[in-house]
């Protein structure tokens, strides 16, 4: 199983980035997210510059968040897109090959067979922050058991100790690995284990 991991809506990154490094040491992250969370594109470019060189010197690839014009000019390795299929294609059209273009908000069968055939990098099912509803998790399995597009659920918010594995080939985790009472880096490491163990 593999970690989609997304910051904090609030961080200070002078501080945080001990606490990215000590996750991303781990080795069990593919991609970070860097939420935007309502920061105007300046902020974005700080907290992006901030975070960007520290996660991708220790192979983690960078994610910006629905913000497709900023992936080149900030050296990103692709976008997160929770928008409708009109933006959706037009970052295809602007970045793929090149880079990663990941499709989220999700809420049926159709929208996420139409992001897979245009070519979505994974398809992210649930919200970047609550945890999944029933509904999510049956679209990630009913993916997952059809396409080769990855599948991602999502699930910022359940304590690690109670998460329970999906059948896609992501989990997204959140606030409930930075927030852990353990520390952000054997959260996550619990995580995995409780999803192995189940």
């Amino acid at each position: 199983m593999k970690v989609f991991l997304i910051t904090p809506a609030e961080l200070e990154e002078s501080t945080f980035r001990s606490h990215l490094v000590s996750v991303l040491e781990t080795g069990l992250v593919s991609a970070l997210l860097i939420k935007r969370a309502g920061l105007g594109e300046d902020e974005y470019r700080i907290r992006v510059n901030a975070l960007r060189p520290v996660a991708q010197s220790l192979d983690c690839a960078v994610l910006l968040d629905d913000s497709p014009e900023l992936v080149k000019k900030l050296g990103a390795d692709g976008v997160h897109m929770s928008s409708n299929q009109k933006k959706f294609s037009e970052a295809l059209e602007a970045l793929k090959p090149e880079f990663i273009v990941g499709a989220g908000d999700i809420d049926s069968r159709h929208e996420a067979m139409l992001r897979g055939e245009a070519g979505a990098d994974y398809i992210l099912f649930g919200s970047l922050d609550h945890a999944p509803d029933q509904a999510a998790g049956e679209l990630a399995h009913w993916w997952a058991e059809l396409f080769e597009t990855p599948s991602l659920l999502m699930d910022p918010a359940t304590p690690v100790t109670e998460l329970v594995p999906g059948s896609g080939e992501f989990i997204g985790l959140g606030e409930n690995i930075w927030s852990a009472p353990q520390g952000p880096a054997d959260a996550l490491k619990l995580s995995i284990t409780t999803g192995a163990e189940q």
